[in-house]
């Protein structure tokens, strides 16, 4: 005979073998699970590792943490790694040390917290590099790795754009301009383009801070930093422009050398301790500083235009209006010489040169769409205003405003895509383009349809060829350091306007008189 008290520890202990065997009504499994369900959703996210330098103030959020309820957040908890810490979800810090340092972010809820970490890597030297599309990426990425174990914070201002060198300095001088603290603190300046962008950069830096505050210009203490120029032009065509750099910027020196000597610069070092080590390795350099400025005593015959636009350059006149004025000479000669030799028929002179300047300006492929647009916008104007029997400045009024609106219209479809940096580089090449359109209209109402273009298609394909040459890099240095080469158009263009030859196209189209004689 069971006792009760025996039949109730019996109940009582199978009750709680089917608890545990036995799973729970759908009711009470929803009690538990929910609260785990929104600690499991939480993650905190204290964002990727980054590289900074001494007293340089950097922002953390915690923008990208997944909550599941922001009103259940009670507390966002920033530990510095350096004992301090901070509260809120955008917080600064600036570390006074260097170091390695590991930031943990706590966020804490009504259901749970979560933790996070990112390693932050503090210097008190930077090396600046600034590249273009010629330097060799992989080569900078590992150099800055090794540069890192080192000590040392390798930071690069690499241009993203790929168009005319015009806008490629324009990038990489903002970027410099926007890195003023790094600039101060780096004991070497690299830059790795082609040709004298990196040096046209620094002089366009030199310019803009100079102009806007001469106290922050001195500031930078750029006297005691050394600039190093890598590239593959020969020196004696860098050197004149980058001697004029010096005398903006007054740094320690310059040194012109090969980019192979990016891993003699990636150590602890002072700016002098680099230039022994370059000087004292067997790769090719050119050493520039007060003792090679040229004296007043040294201008010449043959050097008094590098002189002058030396003195411009100082005085703060843009370094890429003096290369487009230095080129109208070449593509003036080169013009004359297509018609008077070849005997090519273009709109004049001044057209397709001007057009030259535009593509140069834009870029290649901007400016053709840009014409295209302008050409089929007036041409359609053209075709619908027949009827009306207009004079012809009042027709030709209307083909220039349908011009405009089209290129308002175009600017709205970058504006959508996200690409009016190129196009809102300047207005002046874009109208330089609608006179181009324009001498195309009034062909088309003075000539033939098939006159126009062939005339129009010509002097397209003239402004493109000038703007290859005068785009080559050694091309342009060369003229921006020895600028008497283009009194050389003189000679040449004597001897052009005294050519009474045949030209070629016309041996072509005499072909068959030519071989009856």
């Amino acid at each position: 005979m069971i006792r009760p008290t025996t039949k109730l520890v019996l109940v009582v202990t199978s009750l709680l073998i089917l608890g545990v065997l036995w799973p729970l009504p759908v009711s009470a499994q929803l009690l538990v699970p929910e609260a785990q369900a929104q600690s499991t959703d939480l993650q905190a996210s204290a964002g990727p590792g980054r590289q900074t330098l001494t007293n340089q103030v950097i922002s953390f959020g915690a923008g990208q943490s997944t909550v599941p309820d922001a009103n259940s957040i009670r507390e966002i908890r920033w530990d510095f790694g350096d004992n301090t810490s901070a509260i809120g979800d955008q917080v600064t810090h600036a570390y006074a040390d260097p170091g390695k340092y590991l930031v943990r972010l706590t966020i804490i809820t009504d259901f749970g917290s979560s933790e996070d970490t990112t390693e932050i890597q503090v210097f008190d030297q930077v090396l600046l590099v600034i590249a273009d599309s010629s330097a060799n990426l992989d080569q900078l990425t590992l150099s800055q790795q090794q540069a890192a174990d080192a000590g040392l914070l390798l930071l690069p201002l690499i241009a993203k754009s790929g168009g005319p060198d015009a806008l490629v300095e324009e990038e990489l001088t903002q970027l410099l301009v926007n890195a003023q603290e790094e600039f101060r603190q780096a004991n070497l300046i690299v830059a790795w383009t082609s040709g004298g962008v990196g040096i046209n950069v620094l002089s366009r830096f030199a310019q803009n801070i100079k102009q806007s505050d001469e106290l922050a210009f001195t500031n930078l203490a750029a006297s005691t930093k050394g600039v190093v120029f890598l590239s593959e032009t020969p020196f004696g065509v860098l050197a004149p422009t980058a001697q004029s750099t010096f005398n903006q910027i007054r740094p320690a020196f310059i040194i012109l050398t090969r980019p192979e000597a990016l891993s003699l610069l990636i150590a602890n070092q002072t700016a002098e301790e680099a230039k022994d080590k370059i000087i004292a390795s067997p790769i090719e350099y050119r050493l520039l500083g007060s003792f090679s400025a040229r004296a007043i005593s040294d201008i010449g015959l043959t050097n008094f235009m590098s002189s002058g636009i030396n003195y411009l350059i100082n005085q703060g006149v843009p370094i890429n209006n003096i290369v487009l004025i230095l080129m109208i000479p070449v593509i003036a000669t080169i013009l004359s010489f297509t018609r008077q030799v070849i005997g090519i028929k273009a709109f004049g002179l001044i057209t397709p040169a001007m057009t030259t300047l535009s593509l140069l300006v834009l870029g290649l492929i901007p400016g053709l769409i840009v014409f295209i647009v302008v050409l089929l916008s007036g041409t359609m104007t053209r075709f619908l205003l027949r009827k009306l029997r207009l004079l012809y400045l009042p027709r030709m009024a209307l083909v220039l405003t349908s011009a405009s609106l089209a290129i308002l219209v175009m600017l709205g479809f970058g504006v959508a895509a996200g690409r009016t940096a190129t196009l809102s580089f300047s207005i002046f090449p874009i109208l330089i383009l609608i006179i181009l359109a324009e001498e195309f209209i009034a062909a088309q109402f003075s000539r033939n349809i098939r006159t126009a273009l062939t005339t129009t298609a010509w002097t397209l394909a003239l402004a493109v060829l000038c703007y290859f040459i005068v785009s080559w890099q050694l091309l342009r240095t060369t003229l921006l350091s020895y600028p008497e080469a283009i009194l050389l158009a003189i000679p040449i263009n004597i001897a052009l306007g005294r050519f009474s030859g045949l030209r070629l196209t016309e041996y072509f189209r005499f072909r068959h008189l030519l071989r009856m004689n």
